[in-house]
């Protein structure tokens, strides 16, 4: 697969520019020849203001140019108002990033408040449930007609309020149906995420950009590869 140019010499693959914020205002510009941007996370409960606007306040220090915070409820989600606009209060500007699994409406009440957010394709809009099975094309093509019914509404307000996304998979939790069709591989990480990304390009919105997650570290080359 000629996957690089070389495989003696490293040259960077160049790619699409996300907008995440506003680059004039700490926001940060994200591929393209742009330098590569450090993130991190915190881990505190999302629910405990003082104390996440205090770990971001230390990451930013650290020099951390974009914060992730979990999202995992439709409360913790709207909470991000309010750490957004202490951290704001204080000036610092720093872009957050919402981390949603299971939760599509925790998804759209974080957009509200935060510069980018974060969704894994395996589980956004799919419970695991461990069944094998055969899809026809025909209920293939179903489900991705019933993701897109849950994934839209989200792509059409990041693309109302200039949010971006990063679409990324992960290995450990990859949908039913991806695993049925692909199997446990790095093909269907791939599709995992290109089927989001599909739907996101069918309404005009490109300001995201992929992850690939694997505690095996040449399945994630392989996937990174692939794309």
């Amino acid at each position: 697969m000629a996957y690089c140019a070389s495989t003696y010499f490293y040259s960077r693959r160049l790619t699409r520019e996300v907008v995440v914020g506003d680059p004039a205002c700490g926001g940060v510009i994200i591929g393209g020849h742009h330098p590569v941007v450090v993130q991190s996370m915190i881990t505190c409960d999302t629910m405990d203001t003082a104390a996440c606007v205090q770990q971001t306040i230390d990451l930013v220090n650290a020099g951390c140019q974009m914060v992730r915070i979990t999202a995992p409820t439709v409360n913790d989600a709207a909470n991000l108002k309010n750490i957004a606009a202490e951290l704001r209060k204080r000036g610092i500007l720093v872009p957050l990033v919402a981390d949603i699994h299971f939760k599509p409406e925790a998804a759209m009440e974080a957009a509200k408040w935060v510069e980018k957010i974060r969704i894994n394709p395996g589980n956004f809009a799919d419970k695991k449930k461990f069944v094998t099975r055969e899809y026809t094309d025909t209920e293939y093509f179903a489900e991705l007609e019933r993701i897109e019914q849950q994934f839209a509404p989200l792509v059409k307000l990041c693309k109302e309020l200039g949010r971006a996304m990063r679409i990324g998979t992960n290995h450990g939790s990859l949908s039913d149906r991806i695993l049925n069709r692909y199997g446990d591989t790095p093909v269907g990480m791939v599709e995992s995420a290109l089927e989001f990304a599909r739907i996101a390009r069918n309404h005009g919105f490109h300001n995201f950009c992929f992850s690939m997650k694997a505690s095996n570290p040449k399945i994630m080359i392989e996937c990174y590869r692939l794309l």
